[in-house]
């Protein structure tokens, strides 16, 4: 997945199931399974200790459930969302979490 408005210069390769941070400027191969940010990029961790790090973050009370999609959104929908966020971070569920977290 590489971030919104970043920049990958000619001739850089991008490994598998890798990262790229927003606004990043790639200016050098990134490898296989990494979390690569920055101007220049640089692999800030592997995927895993990634994924490992913001699962810790993850609780029943931040977590989004997919009724939270835009198009449902009401007021006291956004209202907990708005609160969340001011207090920390809150994920949505993804199509695969059951799966994920197995």
């Amino acid at each position: 997945m590489v971030g919104a408005k970043s920049t990958i210069l000619a001739n850089v390769q991008i490994g598998d199931n890798v990262v790229i941070g927003a606004g990043s400027v790639v200016t050098k191969d990134i490898p296989n399974n990494s979390v690569a940010a920055g101007n220049p990029a640089r692999v800030i961790c592997s995927i895993d200790d990634y994924i490992a790090k913001y699962k810790k973050r993850i609780s029943e009370d931040n977590l989004l459930g997919r009724e939270y999609t835009p198009l449902a959104l009401n007021e006291e929908k956004k209202e907990r969302i708005k609160t969340l966020c001011k207090h920390g971070f809150c994920y949505m569920k993804s199509e695969n979490y059951d799966k994920i977290n197995q």
